[in-house]
């Protein structure tokens, strides 16, 4: 019996240690100056913060990552901002969206790095069916892609 407790406390020692810390995000990703970015974009895309933040998250999960959207700036954070938004062209003659933001990585309140992501879309296959906002939209979900790679990067070159 003391070998199977002792065991399981070495595999709850083993679990702590290796686990992860949470990394907070906003709930909904927001602009760094919202009068900066076309009043048309922030009326009608109004889920492109969101749309970030789930994406975030869901990839951060798939590289084991433990992201917790409720909006905390305390412990391990990323303070995420979107810089700004282009939104040129429609389905006619062709979209040329693009977004840029701005990340900043708190591991227990400290800064640890700073970064800018940009993106740019077409629309994609089957663009011409696509109005602006699903495209930035995408535009969203792929940045939001790019963060969790670089807080994977980030997390596992963490000496523990």
């Amino acid at each position: 019996m003391k070998k199977i407790h002792g065991f399981a406390g070495l595999l709850a020692v083993f679990a702590a240690t290796s686990a992860l810390a949470e990394i907070h995000i906003a709930e909904r990703i927001p602009y760094q100056d919202e009068s900066r970015v076309d009043n048309r974009i922030v009326s009608e895309c109004t889920e492109i913060g969101r749309i970030m933040s789930e994406s975030v998250a869901q990839n951060g999960k798939a590289r084991k990552l433990d992201i917790v959207r409720d909006g905390a700036q305390s412990g391990d954070y990323v303070n995420i901002t979107i810089e700004g938004v282009l939104s040129a062209g429609n389905a006619f003659i062709g979209h040329a969206k693009g977004m840029s933001i701005y990340a900043e990585y708190y591991r227990d309140n400290a800064l640890v790095e700073k970064t800018t992501f940009n993106r740019g879309s077409s629309g994609g296959a089957f663009g011409v069916f696509k109005n602006s906002c699903s495209v930035l939209y995408r535009t969203a979900n792929v940045l939001g892609r790019d963060v969790a790679g670089w807080l994977a990067k980030k997390e596992a070159g963490q000496v523990q």
